[in-house]
């Protein structure tokens, strides 16, 4: 997975805008939404990304080993990293629905 952020940011933008367009179609009159809602939104979105890019996945060994390894600190992977970025961009996007007066 060698993209860096923005292309990365212009994969997943159209997929989450897709889900939460759904979601709200299906629920015209929300005007709160749980966390349940944002993880499965989420998920739905992340199931898209593994469509297209199945790398994300699969995380490669990322710690070296030798003396210091146990001086590293943990590193999350591919994974963690995609779910927050799909979580900070679907967040984002409700906000801005929900209370349009926040971004003037």
């Amino acid at each position: 997975m060698g993209m860096n952020y923005p292309e990365l940011y212009y994969r997943i933008y159209p997929k989450a805008i897709e889900c939460i367009d759904r979601y709200f179609q299906n629920n015209p009159h929300t005007i709160d939404i749980s966390d349940e809602v944002v993880e499965a939104l989420v998920d739905e979105v992340y199931e898209m990304m593994l469509d297209e890019c199945p790398e994300l996945d699969q995380d490669p060994i990322e710690r070296r080993r030798g003396r210091y390894r146990s001086l590293q600190r943990p590193i999350y992977g591919r994974r963690r990293l995609a779910r927050d970025i799909i979580a900070i961009i679907i967040i984002s996007e409700l906000l801005r629905r929900l209370n349009p007066r926040l971004f003037y």
